[in-house]
This record gives structure tokens, sequence and C-alpha cells, in this order.
């Protein structure tokens, strides 16, 4: 499996939703990618995590918004801010 290398800004960028999981940059980001066995974190929990901690606009230097909206419907569960959840609703329908 290919690893793919991050910049020094993406993995700043990712470690902001780490503080509490014992996971790397690159970890998170193949969890997220599905390219993790890992059963815990899940996926869904990662984006929601990720969503919920680091601003859109750098979110979409690491993942393509269209990534985003593939897993957002499994993700949506975990998110607990009402304006994320209405935010990435619009944005992937205009994205569909």
């Amino acid at each position: 499996m290919d690893k793919r290398e991050l910049t020094e800004e993406q993995k700043r960028i990712l470690k902001q939703c780490l503080w509490d999981l014992k996971l790397t940059p690159e970890e998170f980001l193949d969890i997220i990618e599905g390219k993790s066995t890992r059963k815990w974190p899940e996926r869904a929990f990662c984006l929601a995590r990720l969503l919920e901690s680091v601003n859109w606009f750098d979110i979409v230097k690491i993942i393509e918004p269209q990534k985003i909206c593939f897993l957002w419907d499994e993700a949506k569960r975990y998110v607990r801010f009402k304006s994320i959840k209405e935010g990435m609703d619009f944005a992937c329908r205009i994205l569909q």
C-alpha cells in the first residue's frame, strides 16, 4: 500500500484533532481514507473529529471535498454541532 507523504503543514493541521488519540497524522488520515485495518477509531468518527477541530479551508488542503461528502452520511452521527451539520449537508448537496 502506498504511503502518502504529508507536508509539515498538513501534519500540523491534522495534529489539531489528535490531542487525545494516540495516532500519528499519517495513521489518522489512513483511517479516514479507508487504508487502515483498525477497528477504532472508525472512519466516520475520525472525519467528524476533523470537521469539529479544524477549519474547513485547512481540511481541504488535505482531503478533497468530494471524499468528505462520500463519508458524510456516516460521520454525521458523531458531529455535535448543528452549524457543522447544516454546513456539511449544504456543501454535500452542492457537490453532488
